[in-house]
């Protein structure tokens, strides 16, 4: 009868459990890898969908006849499958026949308490100007 060698009957319990420590380690960085991905597309969603409302929020300002009055306007809307909030703030700019338009947009996020301004809260925000008789 022929005996094999020792060392060529296989895998160690020590090799096995440290190939698994490996898999395991190498495993939970690729979920966490993934998961930060998946955080950071929400952002860029929310961010490009705020980015499109102050957009549209800025155009309406600009387009209004006559010229917005001086002062604040909240608004609440569903956009995207979402609800949001926008704050739109006109005021002088300091140069005759023109006024300063800026708008705010934040999400409204029910299972939390919306503390704090639209301003802190804002995703986005947009500048912009429109001209009126002097």
């Amino acid at each position: 009868m022929s005996r094999i060698p020792l060392r060529s009957r296989g895998f160690t319990l020590l090799e096995v459990m440290v190939a698994l420590a490996i898999f395991a380690i190498v495993a939970a960085v690729v979920l966490t890898a993934a998961g930060r991905s998946v955080n950071n597309a929400g952002r860029l969603e929310a961010l490009t969908l705020a980015g499109w409302i102050a957009d549209n929020r800025l155009t309406e300002l600009q387009l209004q006849q006559p010229a917005p009055s001086i002062g604040r306007e909240d608004q609440e809307l569903e956009f995207g499958g979402r609800q949001w909030q926008t704050l739109s703030e006109v005021e002088t700019s300091g140069t005759p026949g023109l006024l300063r338009i800026r708008v705010w947009v934040a999400a409204v996020e029910p299972r939390r308490s919306d503390s704090g301004s639209i301003e802190q809260r804002a995703v986005t925000s947009l500048t912009g100007f429109v001209g009126v008789d002097p």
